[in-house]
């Protein structure tokens, strides 16, 4: 569009900027260890802007804030915004903490002077006060005021006259057209890109100075507006978190939900089912988890949106009440009406999706656990059983072979009495033979003298050979039998005494 059709006075833009500076899992007062980024991000734009005085801004503050305690819910960083009257545009930075978090006010602004709308984009080059380099983590607000004869027709031509050269260096993909709207008598035209991540935010508002009373009414209405702004930025912030934090859980979702049909196929085999199950009980809690973790974080961004959104209302009464007569702030009342109900719809469908979940996995994991402590019960009583099994028949073995060794040693004894029962009964023979061949050989000779030869002498050796050597084997043989004889007597009464002994 040509710059010559739009020639406009008193340009400036206005940069708010929200980052937050605190979070719950720190103790009250405790700051982010990034909480400072913000001031150094703003100070970094010296180099850009060629303005060397917003280099000491992280300093200024820091030395003020370490003076001054934060008590209140909102508090300003310095005691007075660092003006650079001298620069090229002028330059006006107003630092704040608005409950927990910080909130950056840079305007930049050329005063009293007629230019082109070209001129917006020496007060972005290289796209330097876009949210890809301002990092604010909530997410910022670019305001494009400008002052031109009233020419309703060509409003909307103007604005989007004012968006293209501010974004003319830069490749940032342009925002759309959302609305418009009268505020503090002067219209106003609302544009943003509706991306979620604040790093690829762009939300612009273009307001045309047509009434003598805009301006004071905008400095009486500061602290409501730039409130409002922050309310506005956490709660697409938490919607974006929420968003987040949906998606990492459909996807634990979809996992868990194959453990499920996993859990439907498992091992036959006793050992292997058990070996399974206590895998997943290793894995699953994480799972799970983590899943729980995802559904605290989506109610709490639930929670955060809800009270964002009731400060944005009041807020916004706050602004109404400084409104004047034709004012159409419904650019802003949509947001509260439709943007903020649209997304607590959302996260309470996301919730209602997600939270049966949690109680199914819940179900199954409490599933498992019985399963694993009835297969391992039966395990250890199997396991136990065949460890008594075992010591049974190791005991068993033992006592048939400890009854083989007492087997073999009462043979051995048995072998060990009856030779010393031998050796007892020929010691005895031998004994009593050796006894009675000392005895006189008189009755042999007469019971030889009896049976063979009646008139035959047996006195050796002139009885002859033949006498002598029959009566010397009867001899011999005769006490050997006495011998026999008594080992006989010996023998039957050691038998008789073991007998009665084994009896009693």
């Amino acid at each position: 569009m040509n710059d010559t059709l739009f020639q406009i006075n008193n340009l400036s833009v206005i940069l708010y900027a929200f980052h937050l500076c605190q979070d719950l899992t720190q103790e009250p007062g405790q700051l982010r260890q990034d909480a400072d980024q913000l001031w150094q991000n703003c100070a970094n734009l010296s180099e850009p802007l060629d303005i060397e005085e917003l280099k000491s801004l992280p300093k200024e503050i820091q030395s003020y804030s370490t003076q001054t305690p934060t008590t209140s819910r909102h508090v300003k960083l310095l005691p007075r915004p660092l003006v650079v009257k001298e620069s090229d545009p002028k330059v006006k930075v107003e630092p704040h903490q608005i409950d927990d978090t910080y909130a950056l006010d840079l305007t930049l602004q050329y005063e009293n002077v007629t230019v082109p709308t070209s001129k917006f984009s020496k007060l972005n080059p290289q796209g330097c006060l876009l949210a890809s380099n301002i990092q604010a983590s909530l997410g910022q607000t670019l305001i494009l005021y400008v002052q031109q004869a009233d020419n309703p027709q060509e409003d909307k031509k103007l604005a989007d006259a004012c968006v293209d050269a501010f974004l003319k260096t830069t490749e940032q993909q342009h925002p759309f057209f959302i609305t418009s709207g009268q505020l503090f008598g002067s219209p106003i035209f609302e544009y943003d890109n509706l991306q979620e991540k604040h790093s690829e935010q762009c939300h612009i508002l273009v307001c045309l100075d047509r009434h003598e009373k805009t301006l004071d009414l905008h400095k009486k209405t500061y602290l409501p507006f730039l409130t409002l702004l922050c309310c506005r930025s956490k709660i697409l912030f938490a919607y974006h978190e929420a968003r987040y934090c949906y998606r990492k859980t459909r996807r634990l979702y979809a996992k868990l939900e194959k453990e499920v049909q996993l859990f439907k196929k498992l091992p036959t085999d006793p050992e292997a089912r058990l070996k399974r199950l206590k895998q997943k009980l290793t894995q699953i809690p994480p799972q799970m988890f983590e899943y729980g973790r995802y559904l605290r974080d989506i109610e709490d961004h639930k929670t955060a949106i809800a009270t964002n959104t009731k400060n944005y209302d009041y807020w916004l009464g706050k602004i109404c009440e400084s409104s004047l007569q034709g004012d159409d702030l419904e650019f802003l009342e949509n947001f509260l009406n439709q943007t903020c109900q649209q997304f607590q719809n959302q996260i309470q469908v996301d919730l209602n999706y997600l939270t049966p979940g949690q109680q199914l996995f819940e179900q199954m994991l409490g599933t498992i656990r019985g399963i694993v402590e009835i297969e391992q019960a039966q395990s250890d009583r199997a396991l136990a059983k065949a460890l008594r099994e075992k010591e049974e028949a190791a005991e068993k073995r033992e006592k048939q072979l400890e009854e083989i060794r007492l087997k073999e040693e009462k043979t051995a004894e048995e072998r060990e009495k009856r030779l010393q029962l031998w050796i007892a009964l020929v010691g005895t023979g031998l004994a009593v033979s050796s006894i009675s061949s000392q005895t006189d050989a008189k009755p042999v000779k007469a019971i030889l003298k009896q049976i063979y030869y009646p008139h035959q002498s047996f006195d050796c050796p002139k009885a002859g050979l033949n006498p002598c050597l029959l009566y010397s084997g009867v001899y011999v043989l005769f006490h050997v039998g006495v011998g026999a004889i008594a080992a006989l007597v010996v023998g039957g009464c050691i038998w008789l005494i073991s007998k009665i002994k084994i009896d009693n």
